[in-house]
């Protein structure tokens, strides 16, 4: 029956509605049940479509950001060309020399305190990371190997990183390509900025003399110094944590000596290049962003923009090979274990702590290092 209008009457308008909306529903359910395969197809589309989308407006800022640090066409070119082509290199492998240091608000702000050599194989990306302690003595210059980047700043302004480069290529007898230095303070922001790094302690240690910044002049002497302890066991650590870790210098035991510093050294640079290659770190605009101004802040370095870039692309190539680790160390005082460097009498060196070359000259670290450097490509020609 027909409902009534507003006067009472019969509305036969709207039941003659009803009648076609229930006729057209009915048809196009028809209509939908023989394409239905048809209908699903559009409906997947349009569902990937959307992700796509998503996906896409998600990673664009990031992509932006990367575009605008390729300040040119051939920064830009740099993406897609072969390394080999961009980078410098000697028998394919690229050489840089990591330095970290102090920075403005630390005594000898310019006085490397860690030196680390990262060699690349720009075939294979076989990759090499080799530290080298902070006393080594320079002959040719008359001074320790973490004073070269301060006497070359004091000579020219970016003299620091060129003089620095030619002490370390003296030491291992291989050309040194490209150079980076971070300050303290750029060092702690960036690993706080991926949210800190998961190291693994290899054994327990206490330092009761790490030093407190802006406190070395303070009286009584043990004002000075601030107590650290690191438990065994795998732990997530800060960029302030991290940087303690890795600077701590008078642990008693083996966590005490330059070779296991080094080795914390190495823990944490690579963790945090894990942390910084991971995804929740590149599809992060805002964290990209700050890294970059920090990079901007904290580091100095005769790369490039299109030499990073290329360095970037082999950072994120799959490996072949595992990354692998040099120390050039000092004879073990407990074990009696021969090394590559050796102590001489502080007398003959204006009353230092230093380190040679066993025998007084670096042959045998040319050798070690030239093993190391090139010893797959020796494995894979036989």
């Amino acid at each position: 029956m027909a409902e009534d209008d507003k006067n009472g009457q019969p509305d036969d308008n709207k039941d003659h509605r009803n009648t076609m909306r229930k006729y057209w529903v009915g048809k196009l359910k028809r209509r939908l049940t023989r394409h239905r395969t048809a209908v699903r197809t559009l409906i997947v589309t349009t569902t990937l479509a959307a992700v796509i989308v998503a996906v896409y407006a998600a990673i664009r800022p990031a992509l932006t950001m990367v575009v605008k640090l390729a300040r040119g066409p051939a920064t830009v070119f740099s993406l897609v060309k072969n390394p080999e082509g961009v980078l410098r290199s000697t028998r394919s492998r690229t050489n840089i020399v990591l330095l970290g240091m102090g920075g403005v608000d630390h005594k000898g702000a310019e006085l490397t305190d860690s030196i680390i050599v990262v060699s690349v194989d720009l075939a294979s990306t076989d990759s090499l990371v080799l530290s080298i302690p902070r006393d080594i003595w320079i002959n040719s210059l008359k001074t320790k190997i973490n004073a070269t980047y301060y006497y070359g700043e004091q000579r020219q302004e970016g003299g620091g990183l060129v003089l620095a480069k030619a002490a370390v290529e003296e030491i291992i007898g291989q050309p040194v390509h490209y150079a980076v230095s971070i300050d303290f303070d750029g060092f702690k922001h960036a690993i706080d900025l991926v949210g800190g790094i998961k190291i693994n302690v290899p054994e327990t240690f206490d330092d009761y003399k790490y030093p407190i910044p802006g406190m070395e002049d303070a009286e009584p002497e043990e004002l000075r110094y601030e107590h650290l302890r690191f438990d065994s066991g795998s732990q997530n650590m800060s960029g302030e944590r991290a940087l303690k870790y890795v600077r701590s210098r008078n642990a008693k035991g083996p966590q005490g000596t330059d070779f296991a510093r080094a080795q914390r050294q190495q823990q944490v640079l690579a963790a945090f290049k894990n942390k910084l290659l991971s995804l929740e770190t590149i599809l992060s605009p805002t964290k990209i962003k700050e890294l970059v101004q920090t990079y901007t802040g904290s580091v100095r370095t005769d790369l490039g923009e299109a030499e990073y870039v290329s360095l970037a692309k082999l950072a994120i190539q799959p490996r072949r090979e595992n990354l692998r680790y040099g120390i050039l160390k000092e004879q073990d005082q407990e074990t009696g274990e021969e090394g590559l460097l050796v102590n001489p009498p502080p007398a003959e060196y204006d009353g230092q702590w230093v380190l040679i070359g066993r025998g007084g000259s670096w042959d045998e670290v040319h050798s070690y290092v030239d093993s190391l450097f090139y010893e797959n490509m020796t494995s894979n020609a036989n």
